[in-house]
């Protein structure tokens, strides 16, 4: 539901006046003179049609899975604490980029997170099972080709298109990082992890009736 209230979020930012969107796209001389909000906001924003829905639809699927092992509120709160993090790496890592757009980042977030959901909590060798394991096959292979691109003699000429890739590096690393908190959450709420029980409930069936 979450990757779904965000692809919608997209769309509606692409249907506005392209001065609304200007007010809410990266833009490094705005964010150094105080507009903050463009840390989050910029992830709504896109330059082409293409760009929006591949993310859109990455977001929509992703969140769909994600959603059956975590609650909504948590996965908003990452996707919130995620985007400033996201942003503010292209700010430090990126001096030379002056503007951005795109969803790349938190759509490869929600992409290794329901990748990770399904290696981990589905049974081995099952369906979901396999599916997880070609979500990050895809993705590492996606990454790993653009990576080799960035790697061309022209790279230079190619900021944007860099900005996207290391978004998407820095979303993928977040979402190994946020999967690993909501994992534990998703383990202790179904009381799977006995590093989260009591002392008493830890202990063995046979000495708790003595």
């Amino acid at each position: 539901m979450a990757g779904l209230l965000l692809a919608a979020l997209c769309w509606m930012v692409w249907h506005l006046a392209p001065h609304n969107i200007s007010m809410l796209a990266f833009e490094k001389e705005a964010i150094a003179h105080g507009e903050w909000w463009r840390l989050w906001t910029a992830h709504f924003t896109h330059f082409s049609h293409a760009q929006l829905i591949i993310n859109s639809a990455m977001l929509t699927v992703a969140g769909l899975i994600a959603g059956r092992y975590t609650k909504i509120w948590q996965l908003i709160f990452s996707l919130l604490t995620a985007m400033p993090i996201i942003a503010g790496l292209l700010l430090l890592t990126s001096p030379h980029l002056l503007f951005f757009r795109g969803a790349t980042g938190i759509a490869a977030m929600m992409w290794v997170l329901a990748a990770w959901f399904l290696l981990v909590e589905e049974k081995r060798f099952s369906w979901r099972y396999w599916v997880g394991l070609c979500f990050l096959l895809l993705f590492t292979g996606k990454a790993g080709m653009e990576g080799l691109i960035l790697l061309s003699p022209d790279s230079h000429r190619m900021s944007g298109f860099q900005a996207a890739w290391l978004a998407q590096l820095y979303g993928a690393l977040l979402g190994m990082a946020f999967f690993n908190g909501l994992h534990q959450l998703h383990m202790t709420r179904n009381e799977k992890n006995p590093q989260y029980r009591g002392p008493y409930e830890r202990l063995p069936e046979r000495r708790r009736s003595k």
